[in-house]
């Protein structure tokens, strides 16, 4: 019975030794490789802004932004001034929204990242932020996008009811 299972035992090894070579190789071309650094990034947790039509909120979408940083910025240093990133955004948000004129499920992309861009300088110093990427943008209704009635609606609605 021992003979068996040093027999199996033998054979499951040269079966794994000869499995896992490559794998072993290629975890070692790997590490190898690492030499090269990707840019850092900083992904700022999702956010909730309003999309705003004529005064008035018409829905929220939940936006997840990434800061793609430029080579040797310590990705450590955001993690202080993120709140006042955050606020700056959210500040920007209601005082002019970022809005897509055909939908009120998104917000205007390249508004909010250039906004951000701007604010990264600002804040974290010029040229410490190379872009900003929206990866990921959930509305929290999915509500019929804005039409020309709609909007006049909005527009002749008194913000006071009527005595």
């Amino acid at each position: 019975m021992s003979s068996t299972f040093s027999r199996r035992l033998l054979l499951s090894l040269a079966v794994a030794a000869t499995l896992g070579g490559p794998a072993l190789a290629n975890s070692e071309k790997k590490k190898e490789g690492e030499g090269q650094a990707l840019d850092p990034t900083y992904k700022l947790g999702s956010m909730t802004i309003p999309i705003i039509a004529n005064g008035r909120i018409v829905n929220y979408v939940f936006v997840a932004l990434t800061l793609k940083l430029t080579s040797g910025t310590e990705v450590e240093s955001f993690k202080a001034q993120e709140p006042a990133l955050r606020d700056a955004i959210m500040r920007a948000a209601y005082r002019t929204p970022f809005v897509k004129k055909d939908t009120w499920q998104e917000v205007d992309g390249p508004r909010l990242q250039a906004f951000v861009l701007g604010q990264c300088a600002v804040l974290f110093g010029k040229g410490k932020v190379a872009a900003v990427e929206i990866s990921k943008q959930v509305p929290r209704q999915h509500v019929m996008p804005p039409n020309a009635a709609a909007l006049r609606a909005l527009q002749q609605k008194p913000d006071t009811p009527s005595p």
